[in-house]
């Protein structure tokens, strides 16, 4: 008869024995093929190198841009009088100049004068019988004020602003502020450039002529100091150089030119318009005209450049804006429309034979070791040749 108790011992079974992971098939990891020491050697080299010149790049590069941008951006407009061969001995005003803006497309110029004080001057608040009106007298052709008056070169007669010089000594707060604006008409005398064609590079010229008169006696005007940044210029004014001016009268010229960030954007962005149209270019001949197999993305790449490259030249500061509206300027002559044209014709000749290829024609493919190869090839058969020449001279 069995009994249906449970057995009052276990099974036993035999020992498991840890494996290695590296023993279970499944886990077994890919072995590669040894490294010659050598190659091992040169291969960390290459890593090293990387890791420096990724960890430099990155270092240098903002700290470059940064201090480019903080020493070449624009400064304030400044003032470098010339000595006086006689100087001025009177009543004299000091006017601030501020530069407020400059439009290169309009060739205008706007400015603040401010009334500061006066120097030599018998006008003060226990002395108002010294302290006369003066009258401000600007060259009325300089004044771009849009009037339909009629033009002349006679001598100005009504004045810019009349300075209430009482008002000023007692300093009357219910008087007008002592300042007014002036929208200046950019000349460009002798052989000066100032059209939008010499973009960057343009150089415009103004001429300022101020006179203070009052009951006919010259009251010297005097700059106490300048200031105003116009945005994408830099701008100088110095003493007229090569005329006569009366004592006591101001003829001032401010230089406008490019500011130097905005030459390096444009010399740059030019260059590297002409290495991408080199490039594509190169691409197209070696793929149309010598049979060569290249990839079907890089040739649709002139057809998106003709794109990106009007976008980036319209990036530039102060460039005129669009095709035809304004005068191209010469970083179109010397850059963007010869892109232009060469990436056009790069891009229909590239899509056409794209198009009307045949896709499963197998082509050569161009590698460096071909390129070597012919390199070499080449320099070989014109040493060959140039010795045969060379001995049979000699013999």
């Amino acid at each position: 008869m069995t009994s249906n108790q449970p057995p009052t011992t276990c099974p036993t079974y035999p020992p498991l024995e840890r494996q290695a992971p590296w023993t279970n098939p499944l886990r077994r990891p890919t072995i590669l093929a040894p490294l010659e020491e050598s190659q091992l050697i040169r291969h960390r080299n290459h890593l090293r190198w990387w890791i420096g010149s990724c960890v430099a790049f990155v270092a240098v590069c903002p700290v470059i841009s940064v201090l480019i941008g903080l020493n070449l951006h624009a400064r304030d407009l400044f003032f470098v009088p010339a000595p006086e061969p006689t100087p001025y001995v009177g009543r004299q005003v000091l006017m601030d100049i501020a530069l407020i803006s400059m439009d290169p497309m309009e060739q205008t110029m706007t400015l603040d004068w401010t009334f500061v004080g006066e120097e030599m001057s018998p006008c003060s608040a226990a002395n108002l019988t010294g302290c006369t009106d003066i009258n401000i007298f600007f060259d009325d052709n300089l004044l771009s004020d849009g009037s339909d008056t009629i033009k002349n070169s006679n001598r100005p007669t009504v004045p810019i602003f009349i300075h209430n010089a009482s008002a000023f000594a007692i300093t009357d707060i219910v008087a007008n502020t002592p300042t007014f604006r002036t929208d200046l008409t950019i000349f460009s005398p002798a052989d000066r450039s100032s059209s939008l064609i010499y973009y960057p590079f343009d150089n415009a010229e103004i001429f300022i002529f101020a006179q203070d008169a009052s009951t006919n006696n010259t009251i010297g005007i005097k700059v106490a100091r300048t200031r105003g940044i116009a945005d994408g210029f830099k701008t100088r004014a110095y003493t007229r150089p090569g005329v006569t001016i009366p004592p006591g009268m101001l003829d001032i010229v401010i230089d406008i030119d490019r500011g130097n960030l905005v030459k390096a954007f444009s010399i740059v962005a030019v260059i590297s318009i002409w290495m991408i149209t080199l490039i594509l270019l190169l691409v197209m001949l070696t793929c149309v005209f010598f049979g060569f197999r290249q990839r079907g993305e890089v040739l649709v790449i002139p057809v998106a450049t003709l794109f990106a490259f009007t976008q980036l030249r319209g990036s530039m500061p102060g460039a005129p804006e669009g095709f035809g509206r304004y005068l191209p300027v010469r970083t179109d002559f010397v850059g963007l429309l010869p892109c232009l044209a060469l990436l056009s014709l790069s891009a229909a000749i590239t899509l056409g034979a794209f198009i009307l290829s045949d896709p499963t024609e197998k082509t050569t493919a161009l590698s460096w070791d071909l390129l070597c190869t012919c390199i070499i090839f080449s320099l070989r058969s014109y040493c060959s040749n140039h010795w045969t020449v060379f001995t049979s001279c000699i013999l």
